[in-house]
């Protein structure tokens, strides 16, 4: 290949990194009080009882399965929740949320509390089980949410909400799961056997 070929090449590699940083900045800039950051709070305050005392935070999670192999072909099948959630010590409500076009819709709000769980586990997530131990859900809180394809519907810069979900979250695992007598790990007091 020509040198100059090989210039053009570095040049445009060059000219799209500095176009997709760009992006980046301003979706982080605009995620600070972006829209959506005040859709879900609009949300929280309209569902959540005495909101002003609780913290609000944007949640997801996703879980990708693969099937076939082997002569087959491998089939990959993601699936992705979003929720607005809003903690304080002992309790968090947790508001489903789907997303359609720039709209963002809620479903039934869920209050979690040491009485109506049986077990947290959480390590940069969090996993809620009922009092037969079977999962409810999971969910965490980053700091950077960006948007970018439909799975990826909002701005959301929230960092110190994901700090403060991370100190609640090692808390309320801890309550709920000594209220319930889970054995658990004495390093992070992670339940030992989920499978109860």
């Amino acid at each position: 290949m020509e040198p100059k070929y090989i210039f053009y090449i570095v040049i445009l590699f060059i000219i799209a990194f500095v176009i997709l940083y760009i992006r980046e900045c301003i979706n982080e800039k605009k995620g600070i009080d972006s829209e959506e950051k005040q859709q879900i709070n609009d949300i929280i305050r309209k569902v959540v009882p005495n909101a002003q005392d609780f913290t609000p935070a944007y949640a997801r999670w996703q879980v990708t399965n693969y099937t076939g192999g082997g002569r087959t072909s491998i089939n990959t099948t993601t699936r992705y929740w979003y929720y607005a959630i809003a903690f304080r010590t002992g309790m968090i409500h947790i508001i489903p949320l789907s997303f359609d076009g720039g709209d963002i819709s809620y479903g039934e709000s869920m209050c979690f509390t040491k009485e109506n769980l049986g077990m947290v586990d959480s390590d940069i997530w969090a996993t809620f089980y009922d009092l037969e131990k079977k999962e409810i859900l999971t969910l965490a809180v980053w700091p950077s949410n960006l948007k970018g394809d439909k799975y990826a519907p909002v701005n959301i810069q929230q960092k110190e909400a994901a700090e403060a979900f991370k100190l609640f979250i090692k808390e309320f695992m801890t309550e709920v799961n000594t209220y319930h007598n889970v054995p658990v790990k004495e390093k992070n007091g992670r339940p030992i056997n989920k499978q109860i």
